[in-house]
């Protein structure tokens, strides 16, 4: 059975990857926008002990957030 400790800590990953996703939603084409992600997705991670979900979804934020900045490139063609 899941304790409700450990559905807050998943409520907290589901919660923060939000968080991340909306504050880089508005993708850039710079290199201080793209070592920005990294380096807060890691400061996440890190929160959550590297654990599997919270780095699953940090990755799939940040696989939108590439796939937006390749239909931006393709789109600026």
């Amino acid at each position: 059975m899941v304790t409700d400790e450990e559905l807050k800590k998943v409520y907290g990953m589901f919660t923060d990857a939000w968080k991340f996703y909306k504050k880089y939603a508005d993708v850039q084409q710079s290199d201080e926008y793209w070592e920005a992600v990294v380096d807060e997705s890691r400061q996440i991670a890190k929160k959550y002990d590297n654990a599997k979900l919270a780095i699953a979804l940090l990755l799939a934020a940040i696989d939108e957030l590439e796939r937006k900045s390749k239909e931006m490139k393709q789109n600026a063609t």
